[in-house]
């Protein structure tokens, strides 16, 4: 399942639009256990579609949705029993 997600979200991040590949990386953090590299999918995004100002200054908001979305998906994970 995590080659999946991982061939998925290189697709979604090549040819679909940003909301495409929020929605695989979300699910894929929900589903998969530990999905480290999603961390790393929104360092290649910033890469990819970044602006060099962004967000108020901050150009690393892919990164910045990736790491937030992993902590919250490990800590809803933790309450709900799969």
């Amino acid at each position: 399942m995590r080659l999946i997600f991982h061939i998925a979200l290189v697709i979604s991040l090549l040819y679909l639009p940003w909301w495409a590949g929020a929605v695989v990386a979300l699910s894929a953090c929900f589903l998969v256990d530990r999905f480290y590299e999603i961390v790393v999918y929104g360092i290649i995004a910033d890469a990819f579609y970044g602006t060099r100002f962004g967000l108020y200054g901050f150009g690393s908001v892919a990164t910045l949705y990736t790491v937030i979305v992993f902590t919250l998906a490990s800590i809803v994970r933790k309450r709900l029993a799969w």
